[in-house]
């Protein structure tokens, strides 16, 4: 009878460390449905889980393991189209128990998952974007390095909000520099259009018209609220560049008297190329060169990828708009020079104006 006791112990030695190999680094997600649910899609929020896997309750009850290589974003994805996150770390044990129709998600277990829950029933009493952009900027203020932030960007934000570039911006750039690099904000931020707006000054470049009369840039258009548009082009580009100049002619007889000065700027190093190309010009501005060529901080400041580009700049020479299209130029002046009504001295955008005549 010892001896087989002594067996039994031997095999139970031999076997415990085999089991808690096994663990190591699991995670562990144990579970309460109230409505019956008997399957559960998980998904991930991010490449880290990639696939799809199901859950299948017994008797309201589940037990769904995982091993993460690092802390991992899921979503619970309910047959009636309700899901909640949970956040997956090595060595961690969670509960959650998901409520019948519209009660509330409990999650615990794990700091990723503590922390959320406690923001999931503060931002119930939310009403507005502004109010859950508030919370998530404290949010990240408490940590900037918590991996539940980008969920909230892209529950809150992304799809309850549906909020634009700027608002997303403003919240990633609060994060740590290793979240901002999370898989999912990359790719959020590489769908991002690019910015017309750069908080850039162009003054001290010198440029020259057909004379070779040397000018500032910080002295063109010079005078207060005075805005200046600039086509940048070059004359190896032939007619398109051309057409191009031209095609400014209506937006400066539109803005004439909104304070709106225009010009063009040829990126050529070759000068006699660039006057052969001006020297039937009928435009009633000035056309200057920078000799500087591509290398042109006309180009290099804003990023400029293609020519020719217009290019909008306030009084004080920030580049206001870097764009290819003149209706975008049309529509940024507009909002940008509103008109000026001398009998009640406002100044009126024309659009608004038009709305009070009908």
């Amino acid at each position: 009878m010892k001896r087989r006791f002594l067996q039994i112990l031997t095999l139970l030695i031999l076997f415990l460390p085999v089991s808690c190999r096994r663990d190591q680094g699991m995670y562990i997600l144990h579970g309460t449905v109230q409505d019956g649910t008997d399957t559960i899609l998980v998904m991930g929020l991010d490449s880290r889980f990639e696939d799809v896997d199901t859950i299948f309750c017994n008797n309201g009850q589940f037990k769904w393991t995982f091993r993460p290589d690092t802390v991992t974003t899921l979503i619970l994805v309910l047959p009636d189209g309700r899901r909640h996150p949970v956040f997956a770390e090595k060595d961690v044990e969670s509960s959650i128990v998901i409520p019948a129709d519209t009660g509330l998600f409990q999650v615990s277990g794990g700091y990723c998952n503590d922390s959320y829950q406690s923001f999931y029933l503060a931002s119930l009493r939310d009403s507005s974007m502004d109010q859950t952009a508030a919370r998530i900027d404290s949010f990240i203020t408490r940590d900037p390095f918590s991996e539940v932030t980008p969920y909230l960007i892209y529950d809150k934000m992304v799809l309850r909000y549906h909020a634009d570039q700027t608002a997303l911006n403003k919240l990633i750039g609060r994060m740590s520099g290793n979240m901002q690099d999370a898989p999912f904000l990359t790719s959020l931020k590489a769908e991002f259009k690019p910015s017309l707006s750069y908080n850039v000054y162009i003054s001290n470049l010198t440029i020259r018209d057909s004379a070779d009369v040397k000018s500032d840039m910080a002295n063109i258009a010079n005078g207060a609220g005075n805005h200046l548009l600039v086509c940048v082009w070059a004359s190896w580009m032939g007619q398109k560049a051309l057409d191009a100049r031209k095609a400014m002619e209506p937006i400066l007889k539109k803005y004439e008297k909104r304070r709106l000065s225009v010009i063009d700027i040829s990126v050529d190093v070759n000068k006699e190329r660039w006057k052969e190309a001006i020297s039937k010009d009928t435009l009633s501005w000035t056309s200057y060169i920078d000799v500087d060529g591509l290398q042109s901080r006309l180009i290099s400041a804003p990023s400029v990828e293609e020519l020719p580009v217009y290019l909008i700049f306030t009084g004080t020479k920030r580049i206001h708009t870097r764009t290819t299209s003149l209706s975008v130029v049309d529509k940024e002046l507009d909002e940008a020079l509103p008109l000026y009504n001398p009998q009640n001295k406002e100044k009126t955008n024309p659009r608004v104006q038009a709305n009070r005549r009908h």
